[in-house]
């Protein structure tokens, strides 16, 4: 009777070692696949913050925009997300609206107006958005603020900065934005692009 009590207890302490391996084993396979998920989207994070440079540079080469102020630019709108989309319907990295900027692009190029899924392309949209880009900094290039007011054309739309516009060209245009939002979305870019030209080398 001894001898099956202490065989039944020996069987039961081998399974329990068991299931304790089993159930580590399982701990420490979910703890890798965390710790390589995590780091993968850490590396993901970082790394999109320079994933574009050379599309970038190109763009900024071809329409005539500093690449820094196109950096800065693709920063506020996605954070470099090429997935990103807008609440109203902006696409990409630099939130193209596809009926605005892309249709206009298309228009004066003589391409084929791009599908909402093509915008979602790094290099097309990049592109698009330098060349809407540069048209504003074209069209306000007399004024001093020229730059905050392309970026307000860019964010707010070319007719509400015919109304802010200053009276003078060496007048003050920011006191002038009547869109708090858009307002900070100059204040933000402008500081970016400073920071751009001071600490990124295309």
């Amino acid at each position: 009777m001894a001898y099956g009590v202490r065989k039944e207890r020996r069987r039961r302490g081998r399974k329990a070692q068991l299931l304790v391996l089993l159930a580590i084993s399982l701990i420490a396979i979910c703890s890798v696949i965390v710790i390589w998920k995590v780091g993968e989207f850490v590396y993901d994070y970082y790394a999109r913050f320079s994933r574009y440079d050379e599309l970038i540079v190109k763009a900024g080469q071809r329409n005539n925009v500093d690449p820094c102020l196109i950096k800065a630019v693709i920063w506020k709108e996605s954070r470099f997300d090429k997935r990103a989309r807008g609440l109203k319907g902006e696409v990409g990295l630099m939130q193209i609206m596809p009926d605005l900027a892309a249709a206009d692009w298309a228009r004066i190029k003589g391409f084929p107006a791009p599908s909402r899924g093509a915008l979602y392309d790094p290099e097309l949209n990049i592109e698009i958005g330098s060349w809407y880009l540069g048209r504003a900094l074209r069209k306000w290039r007399a004024y001093r603020e020229n730059i905050p007011m392309a970026l307000s054309e860019y964010n707010a739309g070319a007719r509400r900065v015919n109304q802010w516009k200053p009276v003078s060209r060496d007048g003050a245009f920011r006191e002038r934005i009547a869109i708090p939002s858009t307002r900070d979305y100059v204040d933000e870019i402008m500081v970016k692009y400073q920071d751009y030209r001071r600490n990124w080398k295309p």
